[in-house]
């Protein structure tokens, strides 16, 4: 099994299935306080404006890092890196919007519905 498939395997067991559809595992990386897997989206997933037309991936916009549990040992971090689309031809730039996390809460959404559930 390549190192990259034990990494689509392992993403599977430790991550939200609806994070999965858009984006997929790049790296793990161990840091003193914590776990970090960076998630990238794929490159299909070009934005619904640029459909059709001759694009190509440009970058990455700002990452963002997101809890989506606290139940282990260490924490684990969710970066999202989201692609920053644009048509050959032009200067513009788009993206596709994700709801990853709550508003004003760098937590998972369904870590927030536990949360809210569990502790009103």
């Amino acid at each position: 099994m390549s190192q990259l498939s034990l990494l689509q395997q392992m993403a599977k067991i430790l991550l939200p299935s609806i994070y999965l559809e858009d984006f997929e595992a790049t790296s793990i990386k161990e840091q003193p306080e914590e776990w970090l897997i960076v998630l990238t989206e794929k490159p299909e997933r070009v934005p619904a404006a640029l459909q059709g037309n001759d694009v190509a991936l440009n970058g990455y916009c700002t990452t963002v890092d997101v809890l989506p549990h606290a139940f282990s040992l260490k924490k684990i971090f969710l970066r999202f890196r989201r692609g920053r689309w644009k048509e050959r031809a032009s200067t513009g730039h788009h993206q596709n919007p994700y709801n990853l996390h709550l508003a004003k809460a760098k937590i998972t959404p369904t870590l927030g519905a536990f949360l809210k559930e569990a502790f009103g």
